[in-house]
């Protein structure tokens, strides 16, 4: 995650249906096995392309290539991003070339990956960098939670069975963590009220629930904090793990509960 299409573009793109083609544009055969027959493992998907005008990397993890509507979902989402960033690419360099400037090739990367799953969720974190030319590159992470039973992405807010509970549970323990990484990173205390000492509200930042020992239960929350979000872009971005507590798992909806491990306080 380090490189500037702008991260709208590259986050723009969902809800599609699918594209009938595979990733280098030709034909998709469905194959249908045989009653009694083994279906393969699902396999991680990357796609990379490389040419004078841009540099494209587009990856989903095994765990969301499990999942027919990500697939077609992210299928839609990659055509999208690399049609935009190459008729971006060319219409730039064209300018360039007749002004005489010299031209820096286009690059987008938008990775998928498993952050943790339990039998009904699945918690993807998605690292997107871009260059559009410009002194540098701008980056981010995102995170996608999906509800197996329900077949949709939700949010982080829908797991609570009073959604004002996030905002009661995690603020307090994210600012506070927040200030001091900034403490460390600037080699100062934090909170002069300068233009980076506010804390950013939670629906300003991603939120990851993450399985760290590979059990099938969320048990950290990865907070994270782009570049400008929390400080200047040579700060780069703020990540902060929380642990899951026993009063975050008690405020869960009683039907994703399960999913959840409290740890040790």
């Amino acid at each position: 995650m380090k490189a500037a299409i702008p991260l709208a573009i590259l986050l723009a793109a969902c809800g599609k249906p699918a594209s009938p083609d595979n990733a280098k544009g030709e034909a998709t055969a469905i194959l249908i096995a045989p009653p009694g027959a083994k279906m393969a493992a699902p396999k991680p998907f990357v796609f990379d392309e490389k040419n004078d005008l841009l540099e494209f990397h587009f990856a989903w993890s095994a765990e969301a290539a499990a999942v027919p509507p990500l697939v077609a979902r992210f299928k839609t989402e990659m055509d999208k991003n690399k049609a935009e960033l190459l008729a971006n690419a060319k219409e730039d360099k064209a300018y360039r070339d007749k002004e005489g400037y010299p031209f820096n090739s286009y690059s987008s990367s938008i990775d998928y990956k498993t952050s943790g799953q339990t039998p009904r969720l699945l918690s993807l974190s998605v690292d997107l960098a871009a260059y559009t030319g410009g002194a540098h590159g701008n980056y981010g992470t995102k995170g996608l939670l999906w509800d197996r039973l329900a077949a949709k992405e939700i949010a982080l807010a829908d797991l609570f069975a009073a959604p004002a509970n996030m905002d009661r549970l995690l603020t307090q323990p994210w600012c506070d963590a927040l200030n001091k990484a900034r403490e460390e990173k600037r080699g100062e205390p934090a909170g002069a009220g300068g233009m980076f000492d506010d804390c950013p509200k939670l629906a300003d930042i991603s939120i990851i629930p993450t399985d760290t020992d590979g059990n099938g239960r969320f048990d950290r929350l990865q907070l994270v904090a782009d570049p400008y979000v929390a400080g200047p872009y040579a700060e780069g971005d703020y990540e902060i793990e929380l642990p899951v507590t026993p009063e975050l798992t008690a405020a869960i909806r009683s039907d994703y509960r399960e999913s959840f491990e409290a740890q040790p306080q």
